[in-house]
């Protein structure tokens, strides 16, 4: 009977942990049902007998985790390189205490980006597998994963580097906030809905007012995302560029516009509704006051987006996105 998991020492005292195929669909199935039970079960998999003599028997199925004793399975877990759930999310910065070479993601496009944003301007190579709906950031299958990890340890021509945002948001009494983007910075009316004012700067040039919905700012990553759906363009995801999709524009001549990386762009909230906010990837949500000014730049730090070497970028927008395909089939 084949081994739940292999492992391989990498030399300098961590262990790299290969499951099988059915044994992730097994655990991703637990986990759905029993988080706490299923994180168990995963590292019961990975260090069979982990538990000290301080530690109680713990039921895998039914056992409800104490404090003290989900500390210790936290302090097991990091001191074995295993990271998992909300340890990431909590803690980022126990992605780079564990040293990895790369950073494997199971799930879907949200949880990659919550990944990335985790790891700030220390960016490791990530390789998405697609538990998810769509999965397009996440390029893998657990099958394919298995068919080309080797290559995908040893090969760095299968990184691409990707453009994200560095966005800082100055408040009108001065107060500062900042944070990473992956695919856009989005600007929404919110609550009670009516139309709100963005007056728009390129460097230390006035560009325009946009009156709408709305605003999004996205990467080339970001472009096949809510930009999509409010009409912008569609760049490969390597490219250096900033897009400008006004959403819902009350005026028959703005359209999205493509810019230089090197430059900044500054959006001063005009006119607002109380239920006015800033948006990242989606997922990190800010209320944005009138006057309020955003600042958008491209970030240091990059996306390290590991490819499937049996894809391209086109394959997958045409097979996820059914893009150019005619409504017949």
């Amino acid at each position: 009977m084949r081994a739940a998991a292999v492992r391989r020492p990498l030399g300098d005292g961590r262990t790299l942990y290969v499951l099988r195929p059915d044994v992730v669909s097994d655990l991703v199935d637990y986990m759905r049902n029993d988080p706490v039970g299923g994180l168990l079960e995963l590292w019961e998999v990975l260090c069979p007998g982990w538990r000290d003599d301080d530690v109680p028997p713990l039921s895998v199925t039914h056992h409800r985790l104490t404090a003290d004793q989900g500390s210790t399975l936290a302090q097991a877990s990091i001191d074995g390189g295993v990271l998992a759930g909300s340890d990431v999310q909590d803690r980022p910065e126990l992605i780079l205490d564990a040293r990895p070479d790369l950073v494997v993601v199971l799930g879907g496009d949200g949880t990659i980006l919550s990944t990335v944003r985790a790891m700030r301007d220390e960016q490791l190579p990530i390789v998405g597998v697609n538990l998810g709906k769509l999965g397009y950031l996440a390029d893998f299958t657990v099958d394919e994963l298995e068919r080309h990890f080797d290559r995908i340890t040893q090969d760095p021509g299968l990184i691409n580097g990707r453009m994200m945002l560095d966005v800082e948001i100055v408040d009108p009494d001065g107060s500062t906030w900042s944070g990473l983007a992956v695919n856009d910075c989005v600007v929404r009316a919110g609550a009670p809905f009516r139309t709100v004012g963005l007056s728009i700067s390129i460097g230390d040039h006035p560009l325009t007012t946009v009156m709408g919905d709305g605003l999004i700012v996205a990467t080339p990553t970001g472009s096949t995302a809510h930009n999509l759906s409010c009409g912008g363009p569609i760049l490969e995801p390597h490219l250096d560029a900033f897009l400008l999709t006004p959403m819902a524009p009350h005026s028959l001549s703005h359209r999205p516009v493509v810019l230089d990386s090197h430059t900044s762009i500054h959006v001063t909230a005009a006119e607002t509704n109380d239920g006015t906010t800033d948006v990242l990837d989606g997922q990190t949500v800010r209320p944005l006051p009138a006057q309020a000014r955003i600042s958008i730049r491209r970030a240091a730090a990059r996306f390290r987006h590991v490819r499937n070497p049996e894809h391209n970028g086109w394959d997958t927008m045409i097979n996820k996105l059914k893009w150019g395909q005619n409504p017949g089939g």
